[in-house]
């Protein structure tokens, strides 16, 4: 078993910082954070185009709420019920308060007993820059195992991960291998139906080798963290250019959008 014990490192990384910066990357600016984010944000309403579901009857699960990012997103799709799951009481506490018609529960996907908080099943689940932080493989399988239980056949599940063509794991997250996950996926009971790149030029190109792809983001990664000025500066940049690439570049260099669609018991 892994060392690292998730649920108090965000525990204590959520309330010193309870913003963009505090649930996205620790080493850039919550400036370009917040630029990130609105980068996600357009990107989550073009994936959701191609749900074939009426908004109003459907129930959708978010796990990994954080600070609402994507609760918000299901708000303005018009989710008829709306359920968040978060690791932290400080999330689900500000949550609560902060969206009151979804309801909150604090929990790990990770764990056997999680399904018991919540409520079969869902039309849609989501999970975004989640995963990856399940550094145990034997959790990470659980998880998608109570992904699959809590979403009701046919219903879709909407996954972003870097799919890198060889893992890395660092202390606080794991980035497997792209067919370890879809082999995961697959085996589960998910079939991937699309996937798109959430980001281009803006974040870690992970999943290329390219030297020019690498220098020119590491570049990036200095200015966003040379403080709140050069990262505003910079996300107010670069942000229109990714919104066209995220749309026309169909494999991008890092992290990516799965949608899944459940099938019957494996």
């Amino acid at each position: 078993m892994s060392a690292f014990h998730p649920g108090a490192y965000w525990e204590a990384r959520l309330r010193g910082q309870y913003d963009d910066r505090g649930v996205g990357d620790i080493g850039m600016s919550r400036s370009y954070n917040s630029y990130l984010y609105a980068v996600r944000r357009r990107v989550f309403r073009r994936i959701l185009r191609r749900l074939s579901l009426d908004p109003s009857s459907s129930r959708v699960l978010d796990i990994g709420s954080g600070t609402g990012a994507y609760v918000a997103e299901w708000g303005r799709w018009g989710a008829g019920e709306l359920t968040g799951l978060d690791i932290t009481e400080t999330a689900v506490t500000r949550l609560t308060t902060k969206f009151p018609g979804a309801r909150f529960v604090q929990g790990d996907i990770g764990d056997s007993g999680v399904r018991a908080d919540l409520s079969d099943q869902y039309d849609v689940v989501s999970a975004f820059d989640v995963l990856f932080h399940i550094v145990d493989d034997d959790r990470y399988q659980e998880a998608l195992k109570n992904i699959f239980r809590l979403t009701r056949p046919g219903g879709w599940f909407l996954y972003s991960d870097n799919l890198v063509p060889v893992e890395c794991r660092l202390s606080h997250y794991v980035s497997r291998s792209e067919a370890a996950i879809l082999r995961a996926l697959r085996s589960t009971g998910f079939e991937i139906v699309e996937r798109t790149p959430m980001f281009v030029v803006m974040n870690e190109p992970v999943r290329t080798r390219s030297r020019i792809l690498r220098r020119s983001y590491s570049m990036i990664y200095r200015l966003a963290g040379h403080g709140e000025f050069f990262g505003h500066i910079l996300g107010a940049m670069l942000f229109p250019f990714e919104l066209v690439a995220t749309r026309f570049v169909h494999s991008g260099p890092g992290t990516e959008i799965l949608l899944c669609r459940r099938s019957e018991e494996p």
